[in-house]
């Protein structure tokens, strides 16, 4: 019984340009859940932050109309006012809308070479020139050289998950 994960090098061209096809495809699709993830954390600190700075100012707001605050009261709000600021900081800190850009970006190279990768494969006179193998593979190595890491958990499900459903929305 064969191992399913060991590595088969390519022995024809057909199959070196349908194994770059499909790393291709898993490594568009990687870049897109992993924008996707960094954008959904860009929003649930988003609505953290905003949640707390809004608390705090009304808290504070309401503080200045009242003669007698309780000590624990102030206590309450500047933990809340402390939580708001780290939230904001890690918020600046961790770029996530920034790093989901460049996911998405990387992403759409990744279907651009795919897309490009498959016009050869189905014979396209014009995409096979007499170094086209080269380019792709040049541009393949510019590709993953230049492209924000995707961790291999994120990876590994979208592998799973390509396995699972072959035609997702993004894979045109």
């Amino acid at each position: 019984m064969k191992n399913p994960t060991a590595y088969e090098p390519p022995v024809d061209e057909d199959q070196l340009l349908l194994k770059w096809i499909r790393r291709a495809r898993e490594s568009q699709m990687s870049h897109y859940d992993m924008a996707d993830l960094l954008c959904a954390r860009e929003r649930g600190i988003g609505w953290l932050v905003t949640v707390l700075t809004a608390f705090v100012g009304t808290a504070v707001f309401a503080s200045l109309n009242a003669t007698a605050v309780s000590p624990a009261l102030r206590i309450f709000v500047g933990a809340v006012s402390v939580a708001a600021a780290v939230s904001a900081a890690l918020q600046t800190f961790f770029r996530y809308a920034e790093r989901a850009e460049k996911h998405r970006a990387a992403g759409a190279r990744y279907g651009a070479v795919r897309r490009k990768l498959e016009a050869i494969y189905a014979g396209d006179a014009d995409a096979r020139d007499g170094h086209y193998l080269s380019a792709i593979r040049d541009e393949l190595d510019r590709l993953a050289e230049d492209s924000p890491n995707v961790p291999p958990r994120v990876f590994y499900r979208t592998q799973r998950t390509l396995a699972d459903e072959p035609r997702r929305s993004r894979d045109a």
